[in-house]
């Protein structure tokens, strides 16, 4: 089995929960988990890519 490229072996950085509750706060930690979550599908799709040889 080939080695997997070296950007699936970077594990996405989640982010820090935030320090205050106000709602303004809370929204862009929303917004920036949201991304962090999108990161990790996008991940989880490659290797799975990789893993079949790009088999559907």
């Amino acid at each position: 089995m080939p080695t997997p490229p070296g950007a699936l072996l970077v594990a996405p950085v989640r982010p820090a929960a935030p320090a205050a509750g106000d709602t303004k706060t809370i929204l862009e930690h929303a917004a920036d988990f949201g991304v962090y979550v999108g990161e990790l599908e996008n991940q989880n799709k490659a290797w799975r890519s990789w893993a079949t040889g790009g088999a559907k």
